[in-house]
């Protein structure tokens, strides 16, 4: 996976509730030949806007998506890049454990002049795990979007089976903003013309959501 990271002088202003320097950015990549989607990468500016590139199956065709992360999950990201020291640190990241055969995640950190970029397949480093996972919860929960979208244009009846995965990547922790759902779920639950079980089951994860049952630790 590859990734973009703050310094820590970036991530001191945030706290301070300064904007990051804008020519910061973020990338992440997830290879593996293997998968159903063997590429996702992500890029994310100083403001939070970024965009989502991913493929699936055995087709080349890139699908494109853009995004925008809240104001927390980049306070997040830039605690996790400055409590890593990523643009200064010597460390390699990969463990003595090879997970190769579960894919390559990169991730680069560019600000100003300063740029650094490392590839693992697992790492022991909690900081780098935690942000390798954040920017992966980001892609999950747009793709998962993106489906839901597609299939509300083209196949309606095909909806209540992704938001069954959608839940499911909401009850495994795997969606980065479960909040970021909301509106497009209210979206989909009051279209008349969706079928009457997809409806219910998106107010029932929109109130699970707002509980506060798939809040992210």
């Amino acid at each position: 996976m590859l990734l973009a990271v703050l310094p820590v002088t970036a991530a001191s202003n945030r706290a301070n509730g300064q904007s990051p320097p804008p020519d910061t950015s973020f990338s992440y990549k997830f290879e593996n030949r293997r998968f159903y989607i063997p590429l996702i990468q992500i890029d994310i500016g100083a403001d939070g806007k970024g965009q989502l590139h991913f493929t699936r199956g055995e087709s080349d065709d890139v699908i494109d998506r853009n995004f925008k992360i809240l104001s927390s999950t980049m306070d997040r990201i830039n605690r996790l890049v400055a409590a890593s020291a990523f643009l200064t640190s010597k460390e390699e990241y990969q463990a003595k454990r090879d997970f190769s055969h579960l894919g390559w995640m990169t991730i680069t950190v560019r600000q100003g002049e300063q740029e650094r970029t490392v590839r693992f397949n697992y790492t022991t480093n909690t900081d780098i795990s935690e942000l390798a996972d954040l920017f992966r919860g980001i892609a999950t929960q747009e793709i998962d979007l993106f489906d839901i979208e597609l299939a509300v244009q083209h196949q309606p009846l095909d909806v209540p089976r992704l938001l069954d995965a959608l839940e499911s990547d909401l009850r495994l922790d795997r969606v980065a903003e479960p909040e970021q759902l909301i509106r497009r779920l209210r979206e989909l639950a009051n279209d008349d013309t969706m079928p009457l079980i997809g409806r219910n089951h998106a107010n029932r994860i929109i109130k699970d959501i707002e509980k506060g049952k798939y809040r992210r630790k």
